[in-house]
């Protein structure tokens, strides 16, 4: 980050003294960090699947550097915990001056009037650096989770009756300062509830402690349960309220009404897409654009969902092991609470980042969007540091014969539904071999036109596949729709795009695709009541009446104006 022209070659250095270490023994795992090799596994299966493979070689970098970093921070020793700690806090300071120095409080300004007056006052002082803002949301978040290790050095040295000089004094004081004045003019909504609900998890701790409870609540399990019993419940509470209002677009949007519920029911449809190899490092935005929107344009960077975002590039297994990894941390750090073992200022300390990192990860990726991917998994890592002495073996084994039991209800379940995975895995493939055509370039090139139909035979063929193993197969369907649609074969694209909303009625992509299809055969009866859930067709329909005139095709274009009459409103008498 700091030398870009080095290129991301310069990480595989870190690899060199790991090789060593292998070479001579010195490196133990338990069985948790099989999920971080799952996770970076899975991410090198999302580079091959990926549209654009120069944005997902970096990113496949950038999660070797994030898995480094989790087993670094695992095994460091406790004295240099302090140094780490002190790290993050500058991290957090760094980020906060970063935001004061690149954001435009006036092309984007934040919800509250004060903050940006007072945006603009430091816009006119601040130099020009031509630096990338980073979204306001984002800068908040890692203010959350980095901003609070400072006090873990300041406690130390307070405990050992350190004397800390008066200019660390005031340099702590003015960080955090800096990162307060950041965090209150980044106005984000999702932080505050994941403070809050981080500073809930306390509570529930100190409720647990009072007297009558604490001697009936022996077990060293019962905080982490009902830690877990307490987060599902805000998640749960996120989703149901705020989640569902408002919308992360400014103005007109014309794509529905941009809440986050909204795009993260919609991204579903992208896991259920790509379940086995996932789409692709930094695919989303293509993606979500082409197959939920049917727009040749970005449209929104990711799912504001974390967990979901894994998936959707990296396949459902490199989601589950991600998601896993961030479970397995918050119960290892609250049972050590519990248990009453080791730094508990420190175990505090990761545990409420923990909790804001999970929770802020239900509505916002900053941890897996750009550079922030390299530090996915560091909080993971902290929270597993120093369980090893927790009463545990280092070397903790997998009973055989679970995973035997495991392995056998896996093979049975296989055997039975033979034909569904096989259906999945070849419209999994065949929608990546089409997504490499379609949207190489993407979003420079605009449309993909009828000069691509002769590339995409390879994913006909996979597409085909999975409908003979499942002839109702959703992502199949869809995709040779739109292979049928490339080939202005608009006959077959209604029967594949009415076969695939059978199974989906609500996919806004299969929607808008079926009500053109309608209208290229002039069918406008059944056109009719599909385009009315599309607000952009109006839009639309007008630049194709002059597109399809261009391409030779008057009697489409013809549709296209007699399209636009249907959307017409009523006449008032």
């Amino acid at each position: 980050m700091i030398e870009p022209e080095w290129g991301i070659w310069f990480v595989p250095t870190a690899l060199i003294p790991v090789a060593l270490r292998v070479v001579v023994g010195g490196i133990r795992f338990r069985s948790i960090d099989w999920l971080a090799f799952v996770f970076l596994l899975t991410a090198w299966a999302g580079y091959w699947a990926a549209y654009d493979p120069s944005t997902a070689w970096n990113k496949a970098w950038l999660v070797v550097t994030a898995v480094l970093l989790y087993f670094s921070l695992k095994a460091q020793p406790e004295q240099n915990l302090k140094r780490v700690s002190a790290f993050l806090f500058c991290l957090g300071v760094g980020v906060s001056l970063y935001y004061f120095l690149t954001h435009d409080f006036i092309a984007t300004p934040r919800k509250l009037e004060f903050v940006n007056q007072l945006g603009r006052w430091i816009m006119g002082i601040r130099p020009q650096t031509g630096w990338t803002p980073i979204h306001p949301n984002y800068v908040a978040g890692m203010i959350a989770i980095a901003i609070p290790f400072i006090v873990h050095p300041v406690w130390i040295n307070i405990k050992k009756d350190a004397l800390i000089p008066i200019w660390l004094w005031l340099a702590i004081a003015l960080g955090l300062g800096i990162s307060t004045l950041a965090l209150v003019m980044a106005t984000s909504r999702g932080v505050v509830f994941a403070i809050l609900v981080g500073v809930g998890g306390w509570l529930l701790w100190r409720g647990m402690q009072l007297n009558g409870i604490r001697h009936r609540l022996k077990s060293e399990a019962v905080f982490p349960i009902l830690l877990f019993v307490y987060l599902c419940a805000m998640v749960a509470f996120l989703y149901v309220g705020p989640a569902r209002s408002g919308s992360i677009f400014s103005g007109n949007y014309y794509y529905g009404n941009g809440s986050r519920a909204e795009l993260f029911s919609r991204s579903l449809y992208l896991l259920f897409d790509y379940p086995i190899t996932g789409g692709g490092l930094g695919s989303f935005p293509g993606l979500y654009s082409q197959y939920l929107l049917d727009i040749p344009f970005f449209n929104v960077p990711n799912s504001h969902n974390l967990f979901l975002d894994v998936g959707i590039e990296q396949g459902v297994l490199g989601g589950l092991s991600f998601f896993l990894l961030y479970i397995a941390g918050l119960w290892a750090v609250s049972r050590a609470i519990a248990r009453g073992r080791g730094d508990r200022t420190f175990q505090w300390i990761v545990l409420f980042s923990l909790i804001v990192a999970f929770v802020h990860g239900m509505v916002d990726d900053y941890l897996y969007n750009g550079a922030g991917t390299m530090l996915s998994l560091f909080l993971v890592g902290l929270s597993m540091n120093g369980q090893s002495q927790a009463g545990e073996s280092y070397r903790s084994r997998i009973d055989l014969r679970t995973v035997a039991v495991i392995a056998a209800i896996w093979a049975l379940v296989a055997a039975v539904n033979l034909n569904q995975i096989r259906a999945i895995w070849y419209a999994n493939l065949g929608a990546v071999q089409l997504a490499k055509v379609e949207l190489a370039g993407f979003p420079n090139n605009g449309w993909a036109g009828y000069d691509i139909v002769a590339r995409l035979d390879v994913a006909d063929a996979s597409l085909h596949a999975s409908l003979r193993f499942d002839p109702a197969n959703r992502t199949a369907n869809q995709r040779l729709g739109i292979i049928s649609m490339y080939r202005r074969d608009f006959d077959s694209a209604v029967e594949y795009l009415e076969a695939a909303r059978a199974q989906t009625p609500a996919h806004r992509g299969i929607v808008k695709l079926l009500a053109y299809c309608y209208i290229w055969r002039g069918d406008m009866e059944k056109a009719r009541e599909l385009l009315f859930q599309i607000p952009e067709a109006r839009e639309e329909l007008d630049v194709y009446i002059w597109w399809w005139k261009a391409q030779g095709r008057s009697d489409l274009s013809e549709n296209a104006k007699t399209a636009l009459t249907v959307l017409e409103p009523p006449s008032q008498p």
